[in-house]
């Protein structure tokens, strides 16, 4: 949206970056181009069909724009209230968030047609609604940080934004790599949210920072595995946005707090308190009282056996994990020298 050339070439964190980015004007969409100048494309193959078992949006600009429409409409002035309202997620899903971002990633639709609707939203609202919509509009400048950075950092998806005095001692568990993978933790939210991403090839905002918290520190397992398997599998992949998230929940890239850890107990107490978005993902968890759910990760053996027995049990011990990964880090930051 901003012409990156007229900003600086590195930023620390995002609010540096959007002090900056406020400061500049924001083009207009592109006109349409007349139908004569475009290139005449002729092929005897048929357009492929996606083979995939993901239900996909449907295609294309008109669609993009039906989407933000409707988000527009039904959504944009309550976002900052549903945004992290899992229960609404599961509820109300084109309406607690947007769902733009696999059309933004495909290029289906512009990233300046998106701001223009919403800042001339937010120009005729006041009160809660303003500021709901202000919300949404602040939350696209993160896209804007992340493709700033990639112009000025072509490696952010392979090497670390930001610089450690010592290297960070990742594990290298292929069973706990594949266990997060299959949604098979033990931890009910980091289960739902990549039990979404396998079924929708989505993931919520909430839970998509919550599963990448929990492999790159509950876990110790490097960013750059969890980059790649969400380059496979989801939708609104984008070479931008996902090594920029990615880095940013592993602490090695634009975040302003140097080891930030999403603990998933607390998150679901917080955000999914009913156990509505787990149940839908987690079938094994149908039964069980939210209060359990939540908890689920502290609850004793025997008494997690008797609530649900086909649900694995965690793969990892809450409070060693977190302190570990705070040693870890703590130790590449050059904070602590305890071997």
């Amino acid at each position: 949206m901003v012409d990156p050339r007229t900003l600086e070439p590195s930023y620390p964190t995002h609010s540096q970056f959007y002090a900056d980015w406020q400061e500049r004007p924001k083009p207009a969409p592109a006109p349409e181009p007349d139908p004569d100048a475009l290139a005449d494309v002729i092929a005897d193959e048929p357009i492929p069909i996606a083979d995939s078992d993901i239900d996909l949006p449907t295609a294309g600009t008109e669609a993009a724009r039906e989407r933000l429409a409707s988000f527009r409409d039904a959504g944009l002035r309550r976002y900052a209230d549903t945004r992290d309202d899992l229960a609404a997620a599961v509820e109300r899903p084109l309406e607690a968030v947007s769902r733009l971002s696999p059309y933004l990633a495909a290029g289906a639709i512009g990233i300046r047609e998106v701001w223009e609707t919403v800042t001339n939203v937010r120009d005729a609202v006041d009160g809660d609604e303003r500021r709901n919509v202000d919300k949404y509009a602040f939350e696209l400048t993160w896209r804007e940080l992340y493709y700033h950075l990639l112009a000025h950092t072509p490696d952010l998806a392979t090497a670390n934004y930001k610089q450690f005095p010592d290297e960070i001692a990742w594990r290298t568990d292929d069973a706990d790599f594949r266990a997060w993978k299959r949604g098979e933790t033990g931890y009910p939210l980091v289960d739902a949210g990549m039990r979404q991403l396998e079924r929708d090839g989505y993931i919520h905002n909430r839970p998509r920072q919550v599963v990448a918290s929990f492999l790159t520190k509950h876990l110790l397992l490097d960013w750059r595995r969890g980059a790649a398997h969400f380059r496979e599998r989801l939708v609104d992949h984008d070479p931008a946005v996902n090594p920029g998230n990615w880095q940013w929940v592993a602490s090695t890239g634009t975040d302003s707090v140097d080891v930030r850890i999403f603990d998933p107990v607390a998150q679901a107490a917080k955000y999914d308190d009913t156990g509505a978005f787990v149940r839908e993902y987690v079938p094994e968890l149908a039964d069980v009282p939210a209060e359990a759910i939540v908890e689920w990760p502290t609850l004793p053996a025997d008494r997690q056996a008797e609530l649900a027995p086909d649900y694995p049990a965690p793969i990892v011990d809450r409070t060693a994990a977190y302190e570990r990964a705070q040693r870890v880090f703590e130790r590449a930051l050059g904070k602590r020298n305890d071997g």
